[in-house]
């Protein structure tokens, strides 16, 4: 099991978060003995997106994204969603194979309230979740949707009270352990393949849009008012 665990922050990703979940996605891939990996959160969130009442810093397009380490993983991977799951930490939940979540969880992409847009494959991976006018909806107002609706959706598969949810994930975690591992890694990638979540390309352009904003006015100003906490006035530049 992997703990995003800064449950004071809402498990918001910060540059020591990223460097872990670099380090722990290689090492399980390459122990036999792991057959899947349930991801969750600490406390009340899943994930509440990027940090940004951390320090600002220049854009650096040669970041990776985020989820990369989880793209990566050959093996089976659960989202146990157990509060909100808000920008990047909506797109870490869209990489995984299979979603479930608490009856209170919430589901949002954000960023173009701050001036910015997703850059870790929201934009590619939530339409083939819930189809185009949802995602559409959801991308350009930056608006939640409910844990009822994300089911009805497609966006997650079962739904639970949250003092079940770590029985489920790991109920369901057992059941996949028990099939054979080279069958269930092949099923794996045919699946993603078949859906084209994961294709490369489409995921590269995604980020370079997402650089191009990265260096705006707009988005610098999204992201001070947000850590003002006041309304951004945007200019178009």
């Amino acid at each position: 099991m992997v703990t995003l665990n800064r449950p004071d922050k809402r498990n918001a990703i910060n540059d020591e978060m990223r460097v872990e979940l670099t380090e722990a996605f290689p090492r399980f891939d390459a122990d036999p003995v792991v057959r899947v990996v349930v991801l969750t959160g600490a406390g009340s969130a899943f994930c509440a997106g990027g940090d940004l009442s951390a320090v600002m810093i220049p854009p650096d397009p040669t970041r990776s994204r985020i989820v990369e380490p989880l793209d990566q993983f050959s093996k089976p991977l659960i989202a146990a969603i157990n509060g909100l799951a808000y920008g990047g930490g909506r797109e870490l939940a869209l990489a995984c194979d299979i979603r479930i979540a608490v009856t209170s969880a919430r589901f949002a992409l954000p960023e173009v309230r701050i001036g910015s847009m997703p850059g870790s494959g929201g934009t590619q991976r939530l339409p083939a979740a819930v189809g185009p006018t949802l995602a559409a909806q959801m991308i350009l107002t930056g608006e939640p949707i409910d844990a009822a609706r994300a089911l009805a959706a497609g966006l997650v598969s079962e739904l639970c009270e949250p003092d079940k949810l770590m029985d489920n994930a790991l109920a369901l975690a057992r059941t996949i352990a028990r099939n054979a591992p080279l069958a269930v890694v092949a099923a794996k990638r045919a699946l993603r393949a078949a859906g084209g979540m994961h294709d490369v390309e489409r995921l590269d352009f995604e980020r370079r849009l997402f650089n191009a904003l990265a260096a705006t006015e707009d988005r610098n100003e999204g992201r001070l008012a947000f850590r003002e906490k006041r309304q951004p006035v945007f200019k178009g530049k």
